[in-house]
C-alpha cells in the first residue's frame, strides 16, 4: 500500500508543480531538443587538419577545440545555426575568422566543416588573370611592406624573391629562381607562381629604402606571408639599438654565444647572464643568429624598427652527443638503408620515422595531420588511399617496390609498428631519381619497414 502511495505522488508532482506555477502540465514538459554536431576544422592550403582551433557556436556560445585530427564536437540545448572558428595560422595569413553557415533546413547539420579558402580560391583572387602553374611553382608569397616607424606603410620599392630550384636528388645543378614584384600604394605585395615545398629568400630595397635578405620558411602551405619592416637608407631612423638574451631550450642562460645580425658585418658574444647589446644597427627587417659549439645555431626574422628592440630573445638547442656503440654484425648496409640516410641529410622530402607513428593509434590517423598527404577512407575505416595537392593520387612505394595505391593496399593494411620510416615528396620531380614517373605531378610515398631496412648485406 505504502508503495502504491508513492508511485501516485510520483505521478502527480508535475502537475501539482505546474499548478502552483500556472503553467500547463503538457507545456512543462516540452523540452528543447539537443542538437548534436560533430564537425571538422580543416586547412585547405596545406591540405591537414586545423589542430587547436577556438571554434565558438551561434547562438548560445558554446566553444569547443579541435582535437590533432581537427575534430569538434557539440551538445547544445539550442539549434545551433552557425560555427566560427578562430585559429592562429588563419590569423597571421591575414584569413580571420572561419565561418559556417547551417543550410535552411529541418534535417540533422551532417559533419559541418569550417575551412580556410583553398589555394585555388585565393590563386583568383590575388593572381588571376594568370593562370596557376600545374607544377610545383604554384604558390604563392605575399605580405606588407612597412617603414621603420613601425605604422606607415610603403608602397613602390622594388622586392626580390629567390629559392633554390628542386629538380630531382639525382640532378646536383644548383638553379636560382627568381621573381620580383614592387609594393602598391597601400604597401603590399604579391608573389605568384612560387616554388611551394622548401625555403626561399625575399628583400626589398629602393633608392630610400631597404631591408636585408629575410628567409622565407619551408612551409606545407601553398600560401606564406612575409611582412617587411624598411629602414632608411640614411637620416633620422636609419640605425637603432639592439638589446636580448641567448638561452636554451630549457630556458637557461647561454654564455659565450656569438650572436650575428644579417646585412651588419659587427659580432657579438652574449655575456656571462646570456645577455648582448649591439649598437648603431641598420633598421629594417634581417635575420638574427645565435651559435656556439655543442648547440644548434638558431636564425629567426627581426624586424628593427628605429625603436629598436630591448627584449629579443633567442633560443637555441642542446646538440645530443651519442656514445660510441660498438656492434658485432660488420655486414654493410642494405644500398636502400644507406640511400635513406643520404636522403634524410640531403633534407629534400619530409621524413616521419617510428616515434611519429608511436604518437597515434593507427596509420591512417598518424599521415591524416601530415602535411601534404590527404586520407580517402574506404567503407571501412582501415581503408584507405593517399591523395596529394590537387586531389590527385598519390603514387606509393613499399621496400622499394612499387605498390597500388588501392584501399586494400599493403600500406593501409601494415600496422604502424611495422614501419621503420616514411618519405613523402609533394611531386614526382621533387622524388629520388629511382621513384620518378615521368609525366606523374602528384605526390610520392616511400615507406620503409623496419625488416627491410635493418636487414644486412
Amino acid at each position: 500500500m505504502h508503495r502504491i502511495l508513492q508511485s501516485c505522488a510520483r505521478a502527480m508532482l508535475p502537475a501539482v508543480t505546474a499548478a502552483a506555477l500556472g503553467v500547463a502540465p503538457t507545456a512543462l514538459r516540452a523540452q528543447p531538443a539537443v542538437d548534436t554536431i560533430r564537425g571538422l576544422a580543416y586547412d585547405s592550403l596545406s591540405w591537414q587538419p586545423l589542430r587547436g582551433a577556438l571554434i565558438t557556436a551561434e547562438p548560445g556560445g558554446l566553444t569547443a577545440i579541435s582535437d590533432s585530427l581537427g575534430r569538434f564536437y557539440f551538445y547544445s540545448p539550442a539549434r545551433i545555426t552557425r560555427l566560427v572558428a578562430f585559429h592562429e595560422q588563419a590569423d597571421r595569413l591575414g584569413l580571420g575568422d572561419l565561418v559556417a553557415v547551417r543550410p535552411d533546413t529541418s534535417t540533422p547539420w551532417a559533419r559541418p566543416m569550417v575551412a580556410t579558402p583553398s589555394i585555388g580560391t585565393v590563386w583568383n583572387r590575388l593572381c588571376a588573370p594568370a593562370r596557376r602553374p600545374a607544377n610545383v611553382n604554384g604558390g604563392i608569397v605575399f605580405g606588407t611592406v612597412t617603414a621603420a616607424d613601425g605604422s606607415t606603410r610603403v608602397g613602390g620599392p622594388g622586392l626580390v624573391l629567390q629559392w633554390e630550384s628542386v629538380r630531382g636528388l639525382a640532378d646536383t645543378t644548383r638553379r636560382l629562381e627568381t621573381v620580383t614584384t614592387r609594393s602598391d600604394s597601400l604597401g603590399t605585395y604579391v608573389f605568384c607562381g612560387v616554388q611551394d615545398f622548401g625555403p626561399a629568400a625575399v628583400v626589398a630595397s629602393s633608392s630610400q629604402w631597404r631591408s636585408d635578405n629575410v628567409l622565407v620558411p619551408a612551409d606545407p602551405s601553398s600560401l606564406r606571408r612575409v611582412d617587411l619592416i624598411v629602414g632608411p637608407v640614411a637620416g633620422p631612423g636609419a640605425f637603432a639599438t639592439v638589446q636580448g638574451r641567448v638561452i636554451d631550450e630549457t630556458g637557461a642562460n647561454v654564455p659565450a654565444a656569438t650572436v650575428s645580425i644579417g646585412g651588419f658585418a659587427a659580432e657579438i658574444l652574449s655575456g656571462p647572464n646570456g645577455r648582448f647589446t649591439l649598437t648603431n644597427v641598420p633598421t629594417g627587417s634581417r635575420m638574427v643568429n645565435a651559435r656556439r659549439l655543442g648547440y644548434l645555431s638558431n636564425a629567426r626574422q627581426l624586424d628593427l624598427t628605429a625603436q629598436g628592440v630591448t627584449d629579443l630573445v633567442i633560443a637555441i638547442e642542446k646538440t645530443t652527443t651519442l656514445e660510441r656503440v660498438v656492434t658485432r654484425d660488420a655486414r654493410p648496409l642494405s644500398r636502400d638503408a644507406r640511400e635513406l640516410d643520404e636522403r634524410k641529410l640531403a633534407n629534400k622530402g619530409r621524413f616521419l620515422d617510428s616515434t611519429y607513428f608511436r604518437g597515434y593509434l593507427e596509420t591512417r590517423q598518424a599521415l591524416d595531420v601530415a602535411p601534404g598527404l590527404r586520407t580517402q577512407v574506404g567503407r571501412a575505416p582501415g581503408d584507405f588511399v593517399l591523395r596529394g595537392r590537387g586531389d590527385c593520387l598519390a603514387t606509393l612505394w613499399v621496400n622499394g617496390v612499387r605498390e597500388p595505391n588501392t584501399f586494400d593496399s599493403m600500406l593501409a593494411r601494415m600496422p604502424k609498428d611495422e614501419i621503420a620510416a616514411m618519405e613523402i615528396y609533394p611531386s614526382e620531380n621533387l622524388a629520388p631519381s629511382r621513384f620518378q614517373s615521368p609525366g606523374n605531378q602528384c605526390a610520392v610515398v616511400l615507406m620503409w619497414t623496419k625488416q627491410h631496412i635493418n636487414a644486412r648485406r
